[in-house]
C-alpha cells in the first residue's frame, strides 16, 4: 500500500489548519519519505529480533510496576486505597484490560508511535474508568493556546482535560515522534543484512557466479549447462548441496561477495547494539552478553532503572497526576510507581537495605516483613537505634573522670 498526503488527508490527518498540518508533516515524513514501502510499519519492524525484546522489556519493566496513589498528612505519605482511583489504576482501567495489560499497551504505543492517548471516561465528576485509544486514530488539533483531540474512528472531540497524552520524543511538546521514526537507517541495515543472510541460507549457502569454459560451446549447451548446474545447487528442490559435473573444462568463478567478507556477522552484531541506543537499553537486556561479567550484571541494572526506566516513569507519573487530581488536591496527593520490584531479584542489596534502615529506627520488624510478604510477629512493631556511638568530647570527658578517680 502507497502512503501518500492524499490518503493521510482522507484519513483526517491533515485539516485546512495549516498550523496543524505542519504539525502532521512533522510527525509523518516517514509515510511520504518511504511511499510505496511498508516495511517500517509496526508489525514489519517488529520482526527485528533487538527491536521486538527492546520494546517487550521497556514494557513489561513499566507493566510490572504498581502506579498507585499517596496523600500527605503530617509529612507521612499514605496509600489511598479507598478511592475508586486506586482500583482503576491497580486492578481494571477498564473493562477490556487488566491493570498489566494497559500500562505495557501504553509504553508500547509510546515508543512505536510515538504518542499515546488515554481517555478519562467521567460521570460528573467521577472518573469511571480508563480508556486506551489506538495512536494512529487520535489527531491532535491546536487552536491557540488550546489543544483538542480528535477521534477519527467516531469523530469525537476531547478537551485536554479528557485525554492523558504521554509523548515520546518530541520538538514542540504537542506530538511526539516514534523511535522507529529516528532509528530508520539503522532499521534500514539491520533490515537489509538480516534479508542477505536469509538470502544466502535460502540459496544453500551457495554463491551467485558463473561458468568460465575453454572454446565454444554448440547452440543451446550453454542453457544444458547452466540448468545442470542450477539444479544440483536447487535448495528448491532439497538438494542444495549436490554435486555437479563440469564438462569441456568449465570452471565456476563466483562474483558474490562472501559472508565473511562483507563481515555480515559483525555487521548483525553491530546492528543490534545500535538500535539498543535508540532504545535506551543495555545490549545484556536484549540477550547480548559478550561484555558481561559477574561484577558489572549488577551494575547494568542499576543503571538500566535509572538512566532508562526512571525517565520513562516519571513522565508517565506527572501526566496520569495531572490529568487525574484537581489542582486542588495535587498538593496532597501524588502518584508513585513502587520499584521495589526491580531490586526484588537483588537479595544481597535489599538485605543490606533493610538492616541499615532496621539500624536507624526508620523500620521496624514488621514493617520489613510487610514488605517481605511475611506475617507479622509478636513485639515486632517496636523500632530501635543503635547507641553504642557518644559524641567525642563525652569520650574524652569520661577517660579524664577515670584519670582522676585513680589517682585519689
Amino acid at each position: 500500500m502507497v502512503i501518500t498526503k492524499q490518503k493521510l488527508l482522507r484519513m483526517g490527518f491533515f485539516t485546512k489548519n495549516k498550523d496543524t498540518e505542519q504539525r502532521a508533516l512533522d510527525y509523518y515524513p516517514f509515510a511520504l519519505n518511504f511511499a510505496g514501502n511498508t516495511s517500517y510499519s509496526n508489525s514489519k519492524v517488529l520482526t527485528l529480533s533487538a527491536v521486538y525484546r527492546c520494546v517487550q522489556v521497556l514494557s513489561d519493566s513499566v507493566a510490572a510496576l504498581p502506579l498507585e496513589p499517596f496523600e500527605t498528612k503530617d509529612g507521612y505519605k499514605q496509600k489511598l486505597v479507598d478511592i475508586p482511583l486506586y482500583n482503576l489504576l491497580t486492578i481494571e482501567p477498564n473493562p477490556f484490560m487488566s491493570r498489566y495489560m494497559f500500562f505495557k499497551n501504553i509504553v508500547s504505543q509510546l515508543l512505536l508511535r510515538g504518542n499515546a492517548y488515554v481517555l478519562i471516561e467521567r460521570t460528573g465528576n467521577k472518573i469511571q474508568g480508563l480508556s486506551l485509544l489506538n495512536a494512529d486514530s487520535v489527531q491532535v488539533v491546536t487552536s491557540g493556546t488550546d489543544i483538542k483531540y480528535k477521534s477519527i474512528l467516531n469523530n469525537k472531540v476531547y478537551n485536554k482535560a479528557d485525554i492523558i497524552h504521554i509523548l515520546n520524543y518530541s520538538d514542540d511538546g504537542i506530538i511526539g515522534k516514534s523511535v522507529i521514526e529516528h532509528a530508520v537507517y539503522s532499521l534500514q541495515l539491520s533490515a537489509d543484512s538480516e534479508a542477505h543472510a536469509r538470502g544466502f541460507f535460502r540459496g544453500g549457502a551457495n554463491l551467485a557466479g558463473f561458468l568460465k569454459v575453454i572454446g565454444n560451446l554448440l547452440p543451446g549447451s550453454a542453457e544444458k549447462l547452466k540448468a545442470s548446474f542450477r539444479d544440483a545447487f536447487n535448495p528448491d528442490s532439497g538438494n542444495p548441496n549436490g554435486i555437479a559435473v563440469l564438462e569441456n573444462g568449465a570452471e565456476y568463478v563466483p562474483i558474490t561477495v562472501k559472508p565473511s567478507d562483507s563481515q555480515l556477522l559483525e555487521t548483525r552484531k553491530f546492528n543490534v547494539i545500535d538500535i539498543c541506543r535508540f532504545f535506551g537499553v543495555n545490549p545484556n537486556k536484549v540477550f547480548d552478553t559478550t561484555s558481561n561479567t559477574y561484577s558489572n550484571v549488577e551494575n547494568y541494572q542499576l543503571a538500566y532503572l535509572t538512566d532508562t526506566l526512571t525517565p520513562l516513569l516519571e513522565k508517565i507519573e506527572n501526566e496520569f497526576h495531572r490529568k487525574l487530581f484537581l489542582p486542588s488536591e495535587r498538593n496532597r496527593i501524588e502518584l508513585k510507581f513502587d520499584i521495589s520490584n526491580i531490586l526484588r531479584a537483588d537479595s544481597l542489596t535489599q538485605a543490606d537495605y533493610y538492616t541499615k534502615m532496621y539500624n536507624l529506627g526508620a523500620f521496624t520488624t514488621n514493617e520489613i516483613r510487610k514488605k517481605l510478604n511475611q506475617p507479622p510477629v509478636k513485639g515486632g512493631d517496636r523500632a530501635f537505634i543503635q547507641v553504642n556511638v557518644q559524641p567525642l568530647d563525652n569520650l574524652i570527658s569520661e577517660q579524664k573522670n577515670q584519670i582522676d578517680n585513680k589517682l585519689l
